[in-house]
């Protein structure tokens, strides 16, 4: 474990120098190049595929992926003796992922612990106790669930969850220090915002609730938020918008991230494609904090965001590919 300043250097190299091999950037483009899933697990771990039917390897891949993501970043967080807050509430986004899985598989009565993203000595989920929820959960975050969720309350579970983690999020944020935090705050906020957003058109366009419906699914910087909460004010300006006319959203302030109205009279609001644009926007804003403070534990956040992305490249590529999708409309979809 590392305490020092010269220690933090290290970990700049050493994150670094994973970066350069990651497939963001111009890199993101040798994804896409692939002629098969094959080729594709080739280019991604520089190794020879596994003779699988292909589903199988598809799945294998997005799998394996999402594995080194989990096992590098673990292996960066033990590194500091006390991990930033907001580094280590990133890794346990799969303790919550798990949970929504453990909460599943009792449901449809499996026996076997399904496959989950072990997190070590940072997960607060104790999966030695499975199948008994109560003492799986009985010293974390989670310790609230008790019973499984059915599929009447499923979609309150795990918006439940998805609150609890956010909230949870925003409080790490606050517990940064120096200058550091502005930019982690600024980071954190848009990212949270936007995501909010995203939610919420959903909701609106795919279940046609309505905005006094929708509120109680946002999440916002404290369990129970008022309307004017930071994470959750942006969000009721555009509540009352026309989903269908442009006119609407033209002047609203992330209007460049919404689907071209090449057409106006038949424009309609597109989540999926402002969902793409968010991620962008992440994207680009964690590269810029990744190098400019080198010297800070805090290097680990746009690390974690840098190679989220990298990972949601990667499912794309493996989707586009199992459908055998026309390259240039995967790349546009992925947002590359």
């Amino acid at each position: 474990m590392i305490g020092s300043s010269n220690a933090v250097e290290y970990v700049y190299a050493k994150t670094s120098g994973m970066l350069s091999k990651s497939f963001v950037g111009s890199r993101a483009n040798r994804l896409f190049q692939s002629k098969n899933l094959a080729e594709l697990w080739q280019i991604v771990f520089q190794n020879t595929a596994p003779a699988l039917p292909e589903n199988l390897l598809a799945k294998s891949i997005e799998k394996e992926a999402e594995n080194r993501f989990v096992k590098e970043y673990i292996s960066l967080i033990d590194l500091f003796e006390k991990p930033e807050p907001v580094s280590l509430q990133f890794l346990r986004s799969f303790d919550y992922s798990n949970i929504k899985k453990i909460n599943l598989s009792l449901r449809n009565n499996e026996k076997m612990l399904p496959e989950i993203n072990d997190i070590g000595r940072f997960s607060q989920i104790n999966y030695k106790a499975w199948p008994e929820i109560s003492k799986m959960t009985s010293k974390g975050c989670f310790s609230w669930f008790t019973d499984i969720a059915d599929s009447t309350d499923i979609k309150k579970f795990e918006n439940k969850l998805d609150i609890q983690y956010v909230v949870e999020l925003w409080d790490a944020v606050q517990k940064s220090k120096g200058e550091e935090k502005l930019a982690i705050e600024a980071l954190i906020k848009e990212k949270l915002i936007l995501s909010n957003i995203v939610w919420a058109l959903r909701l609106k366009l795919y279940y046609n609730m309505e905005a006094e419906e929708i509120i109680p699914y946002l999440a916002g910087s404290t369990f129970n938020p008022e309307k004017k909460d930071v994470l959750i004010a942006p969000v009721l300006k555009i509540l009352d918008k026309k989903l269908d006319s442009y006119s609407d959203w033209s002047s609203w302030e992330y209007a460049e991230m919404l689907n071209p109205a090449d057409n106006a009279d038949s424009w309609i609001i597109d989540p999926r494609y402002l969902q793409r644009s968010a991620n962008k926007k992440v994207h680009k804003t964690a590269l810029r904090m990744f190098h400019k403070f080198p010297c800070s534990s805090v290097v680990l956040v746009p690390w974690f965001l840098i190679r989220q992305m990298e990972f949601d490249y990667i499912c794309t590529a493996v989707e586009g590919l199992r459908l055998d999708s026309d390259v240039d409309k995967i790349k546009e979809y992925a947002g590359v």
